[in-house]
């Protein structure tokens, strides 16, 4: 059985049907499918996720764009608030 997997292995197979084809029995030819199928289902093309906010840096309209930046410094000012009130806090109860 490890000898089939191994020359399994060194065949190029287009498609499952002729995996199936070459083999005898019904219950080798349907583990055999399954192998090969599951090798096609691993193999994918993964799309490169656009942030959510990045469209907005780049809009062609200048309101939008004003509008992002105005909301980014004010994000970072808030976070910088945040981090200087945990970090005090935490001086607190050393």
């Amino acid at each position: 059985m490890s000898n089939q997997k191994e020359e399994h292995h060194l065949e190029h197979t287009d498609s499952v049907v002729e995996t199936s084809d070459s083999t005898s029995g019904s219950s080798t030819s349907d583990s055999k499918s399954i192998e090969t199928e599951s090798e096609f289902v691993g193999t994918s093309i993964v799309e490169k996720k656009v942030p959510f906010l990045e469209p907005l840096k780049t809009n062609r309209f200048f309101l939008i764009r004003v509008l992002y930046y105005l909301l980014r410094s004010i994000w970072i000012v808030v976070m910088i608030i945040g981090g200087i009130l945990a970090w005090i806090i935490s001086m607190l109860f050393i």
